[in-house]
């Protein structure tokens, strides 16, 4: 493979970029294969890329990749509204150790109640993944949290930060394994005061996952997260038009149980229960006096599980399997003492995909069969992929397929929203030093919202990073969506249309900078009086002063929004200006 020379110019970051086709992902097929035989776009960000950031949450992280457009409503903690290549925020699927993350109200994902010191993996499938995963219309963004350290009986770290406006982040953690049982164990604070008037946050949350491995083989494993917070995501004083503010409570459970075991030399058996539980109390008040306008407080509980089968050689893996969840939702109104919803569900699907490779060819069929309950009927989910390698450095893919996000509870009378999404793309690093990514897609969204609307969006991305050389490297991300009704041939306002994200990184193993810049063109309402000209710029730097074999310390610094930029959709909800932290890592 070409630049593999150069590498030893610098740490095995060179090495990672240049053989990244042969690591595993799993969300995809929900089980491991390279990323080789792949023919969606899928982008993996590891444990490392994510301490370099200094990310307070998920919603950091998820902010500086390409093709996901990411909408703060305040500082760190507070909501973001995500996006995948301008879907809408309710049409992708959140994952957190195999357990959704998506309201039942609305299908919205909080994705900034994810502690980002917590998390070892992130996968995103951009694109319709309902043949694997069921309501995923514009993709799924996997997250797996950190696995108990197998070599060491105790190991861990602490972390503190502190920054403007009383803003701080805690959190320590405890991994290691005893005998044929690991632990897991993390524990937090997040908090953020008045970034933007009147927005704050303040929740604290706790983490916990075992790993048993089994006699002979196999393994049992399980993961806890609670987290609860209190939050300020609107206000908007009178002179913006407004006199309101929105005060929010809200308390996120998850629970899930997983078993594994090889039955012979080719088939494995895993079997997967899980539980969620989401409970918000939303209240609007007046500014001026602070009596009530309006309230509702909600519940949503989920419980369910999956069993598969994985076949495996060297020229096929085939996953068949199926899951059941029963959904339960009840929306109460505090002021008028009444339920204004309450509903019940119980679902299932069954699902099968296929990896076949013919020499450089990879063959991916895929089909799920989904009984929503009352959500608009039954749902047929075909996929269809390729991936041909072009040679040693370059490959190229191509998918299809057919995807659905199911209505809110509110508007079960609606049927889901459905869209066929194609795929072209390439992967490369024939140019020296350089690996180029680009993907085209089209995507027909039709029965959308009440109206039924059919939407068309053809798009672009195009990805590029370089080989470190003297241990910096440089990385770049554009992402462009024209989205319009087929009715009438109107482009569709709300729907991004460019997103630009670029990064500078240096890394010697003891001093560590990074700087990104990101646009986001809105195309909002004109009304809205929205802003997003130029590039707003976070500087994120770290320093090891004290390295042992197992353990060190760590001082970093992080300046957000260095220039001031104004990105934002509304001018009532404005982006956080330029605001400084930093703090101070052990590990041990």
């Amino acid at each position: 493979m070409p630049c593999l020379a150069w590498a030893d110019l610098d740490d095995a970051d060179s090495l990672e970029l240049f053989s990244a086709w042969e690591k595993p992902v799993s969300t995809v097929s929900r089980a491991p294969k390279p990323l080789s035989q792949t023919a969606e776009n899928v982008t993996v960000i590891t444990t490392k890329e994510i301490e370099s950031l200094n990310a307070h949450t998920l919603a950091d992280v998820l902010a500086t990749v390409p093709g996901i457009q990411t909408d703060h409503r305040g500082g760190p903690g507070n909501i973001v509204f995500t996006y995948i290549q301008s879907t809408s925020f309710s049409h992708m699927l959140v994952l957190v150790d195999g357990v959704p993350l998506n309201d039942l109200a609305d299908n919205f994902t909080d994705v900034s109640t994810i502690p980002a010191q917590i998390i070892e993996r992130i996968e995103i499938l951009k694109g319709a993944a309902s043949s694997s995963w069921g309501q995923a219309l514009s993709g799924v963004i996997s997250v797996t949290t950190k696995t108990p350290n197998r070599y060491r009986t105790i190991s861990g770290s602490a972390s503190a930060s502190i920054g403007e406006r009383a803003t701080a982040d805690a959190r320590a953690e405890l991994s290691g394994t005893v005998g044929k049982l690991g632990y897991y164990l993390s524990g937090g604070y997040l908090g953020s005061g008045p970034l933007l008037p009147g927005r704050s946050n303040y929740g604290n949350d706790l983490q916990a996952k075992l790993h048993y491995d089994l006699p002979g083989q196999g393994a049992l494993w399980s993961a806890f997260a609670y987290n609860q917070a209190r939050r300020v995501p609107a206000f908007v004083p009178a002179d913006l038009g407004g006199d309101f503010k929105e005060d929010q409570k809200i308390r996120n459970l998850r629970a899930s149980l997983g078993f594994s075991r090889p039955l012979n030399e080719h088939l494995q058996l895993e079997l997967f229960a899980r539980h969620g539980y989401r409970y918000i109390n939303n209240s609007d008040t007046l500014i001026s006096d602070g009596s009530p306008l309006s309230g509702i407080i909600s519940r949503n509980e989920v419980t369910g599980g999956s069993a598969k089968l994985i076949w495996r050689e060297s020229s096929n893996l085939l996953v068949v399997g199926g899951e059941y969840e029963h959904a339960e939702v009840r929306w109460v109104d505090p002021l008028q003492q009444n339920v204004t919803l309450s509903g019940k569900a119980d679902r299932w699907g069954v699902f099968l995909s296929d990896t076949l490779t013919i020499g450089p060819l990879a063959v991916t069929p895929g089909a799920r069969f989904d009984h929503p309950d009352a959500s608009g009927g039954d749902q047929f989910s075909p996929s269809l992929g390729a991936t041909w390698q072009l040679s040693d450095s370059t490959l190229l893919r191509a998918y299809t397929a057919r995807g659905y996000s199911l209505p809110s509870f509110n508007a079960l009378n609606l049927p889901p929203e459905k869209i066929w999404n194609s795929q072209l793309g390439f992967e490369t690093q024939t140019i020296p030093y350089i690996w180029l990514k680009g993907t085209l897609f089209r995507n027909e969204i039709w029965d959308i919202d009440t109206i039924k609307e059919r939407h068309i969006a053809l798009g672009s991305e195009l990805e590029f990073r370089t080989n470190p050389l003297y241990n910096t490297s440089l990385g770049a991300g554009w992402t462009y969506t024209d989205t319009h009704r087929t009715s009438d041939d109107t482009p569709v306002l709300a729907a991004p249309r460019h997103t630009v994200q670029l990064a500078l990184r240096y890394d010697d193993q003891t001093y560590r900078g990074t700087i990104t810049g990101r646009h986001i063109y809105w195309n909002s309402n004109p009304a809205f009086n929205g802003r997003y000209r130029g590039l707003t710029w976070d500087l994120h730097l770290g320093a090891t002063l004290l390295k042992r074999e197992n353990s060190s310390l760590e001082l970093f610094f992080s300046g957000h929004n260095l220039f001031n930029g104004r990105q934002y959709q509304d001018e009532w909800i404005p982006n956080v200006g330029r605001w400084f932290e930093g703090g101070m890592r052990v590990k041990f």
